[in-house]
Formats: C-alpha cells, structure tokens, sequence
C-alpha cells in the first residue's frame, strides 16, 4: 500500500467529488417530496371519495397514482405524509418494502463517504478505521456501525470521531435508514438531505443533535488553531461540509413534480457517467446510480400519467 504522502497526491479533488454527492442528495429529496404530494392525494378522503362516487377518469387516475406509489420499478413503496399514508410507510418499513428515496439518500451517503475516505488515504493506514470503511464499501452498513462502536467502547468516543470525523455522521444515518426501526428515520433523512427540520423528540434526533457531532473537520485534520495535523498536512473540505437547505417550493401539481423527478433522472444519469470517482467499488457504484436514475424516469412517467388523468397539470 503507498504511503499517505503518494496516496494524497493521486486522490480526486474533493470539490469535483462534492457535485455528485449533492445530486445525489437532492434528487432524494426530490423523490420523497414527489411521494408525500402523491400521497396526500392518493390517500386522502377528496380523490379517493371522487373516484369511487365518479368512476371514470378519475378512477382510473387514483389507481394510476396507487400502482405508482407501490411501483417496485420506480417509487418503490412510497407512502409518505400523515394518517394512512403514514400507517402505510410504516407497514412498509416492517415489512422490508423499499423506497427510492430513501434508496437514493442511502447511495448518496455511501458516496460520501467514498469521496471522504478518497481524500484521506491514511485512514486505512488504521486497522479499525480500515475496517469500518472496508465494510462500507462491501455495503454491510450493520457491520460497519458495530465496528465504529467498537472504536468507541475501546478507544473512546474523542478518538473515535476524530478518526472517522468525514464519515460517522453519515455512517449513523445510511444504518437509521436501512434498520428495522422506523423511528429513527428522521434523523438519518435530515443527514442525508441536509434539510433543516424539527424531528418530534419522540420519533428520533434531531439536526441540532447531528450538527453538534458533525461540527468541523475534527481532530486528524488538524486543530481549528493550526489548520493542519503534524503528520496528515492541511485540512480539506469535506464534502459533508454543506448548509442545511429549507424544504423545497411546491413544484406545482403531480405533473410539476413529474417535470421535477424527470430532470433529476438526467442528472443522476449525468453523475453515473462522472470521472471523478476513481478506486474499487466504482463501477458498482455507477450501475447503482444508473438504476436509480431509471428509475426515478419511471416514476416521473407514472405521475405525469396519473396527472393527465386527473387533469392535474
């Protein structure tokens, strides 16, 4: 393995990194704000009484909505808002169905943490730092949590942020969106879109809670002081390093959510052909990106449909 120095000297730059990772972020968003609009809809007491009272178009537009809120080739299961819609997210979690955005969110974090450990090679010059990233990139999100924790219980929590400061905060979310428990979703959402929410104490951490963890480049970059470490150099942007943005302007109707997710497919179809990600799991990571972003297409498809149907453009 090349020393720090040859390692540092050949890694990608993190700001061309940084344009992926947000495309990534923001097509989650995206997506699940599509899916809450969709739902509210969908399962609302307005459409579904004006479908079975009405029939015809409208009918045939409900269940267009329905098919693409439960399409396992595009949203995925996608119920998301308040009262059914939230009682069908949550069977959902249960029952291990999957959802595009939080499919993307999850690809987006392990992007992240791809381009953090790329800017910092000497990570892996640490067996438990190695290990944790080892299992990140091999996808075992469960086993990479346990062995960061590990870190924690042996070596102290300081240590343990220090030497993973790029990575744990992201780490965290890619396990609370992907474990059984959907209480703690929020949070992982939150990290992994950098939307500035107030989470509902009981339903998980808020951003206040990440921001405190995630603040700065932490102790291996070097001191807030000096800028540098005696043995690692200057410290570089992360590309975690982001304001939190506020919920997004309504994009008019199913079908402006429609135009919304069609562009976001282009775009992750644009990143899935970039340059900058260089190292193992690459072309893993490509054909992720790339089914992601057919996928967001066809969802795109299933809503412009449902709002021809309804006359919702």
């Amino acid at each position: 393995m090349p020393d720090a120095a040859t390692s540092a000297s050949t890694a990608p730059d993190i700001d061309l990194l940084d344009a992926p990772c947000r495309a990534l972020a923001e097509a989650a968003d995206a997506v699940g704000e599509a899916a809450r609009y969709a739902s509210g809809l969908a399962f609302g007491a307005r459409l579904p009484a004006a479908a079975l009272a009405r029939g015809g178009r409208t009918r045939l537009g409900w269940r267009t909505l329905l098919r693409t809120l439960t399409d396992p080739s595009g949203l995925g299961w996608a119920p998301r808002g308040r009262g059914v819609a939230r009682a069908g997210r949550l069977a959902g979690i249960l029952a291990g169905r999957e959802s595009l955005a939080i499919s993307i969110a999850v690809c987006g974090l392990k992007a992240r943490i791809r381009a953090a450990s790329a800017g910092h090679p000497e990570l892996f010059d640490d067996p438990g730092a190695a290990a944790v990233l080892g299992a990140v990139g091999a996808g075992r999100q469960g086993e990479a949590v346990r062995l960061f924790r590990a870190i924690m219980r042996e070596r102290g929590a300081e240590h343990a942020f220090a030497l993973l400061a790029p990575s744990f905060a992201d780490i965290l979310a890619w396990h609370a969106l992907t474990d059984a428990n959907p209480f703690n979703d929020h949070a992982g959402w939150q990290v992994a879109t950098g939307r500035a929410e107030t989470a509902e104490p009981a339903l998980g951490l808020g951003a206040a809670f990440w921001a405190f963890c995630d603040r700065g480049p932490g102790l291996p970059e070097g001191t807030a002081e000096t800028g540098a470490s005696p043995t690692r150099g200057p410290a570089r942007r992360r590309v975690t390093d982001r304001p939190h943005r506020s919920a997004p302007r309504p994009a008019g109707g199913l079908s402006g959510h429609a135009a919304a997710l069609r562009t976001h497919a282009f775009r992750l179809y644009g990143v899935a052909g970039t340059r900058e990600w260089h190292g193992r799991e690459t072309e893993v990571l490509r054909a992720e990106v790339t089914r992601l972003a057919a996928r967001c297409a066809t969802a795109a498809g299933g809503l412009a449909l449902a709002a021809a149907q309804l006359q919702d453009q």
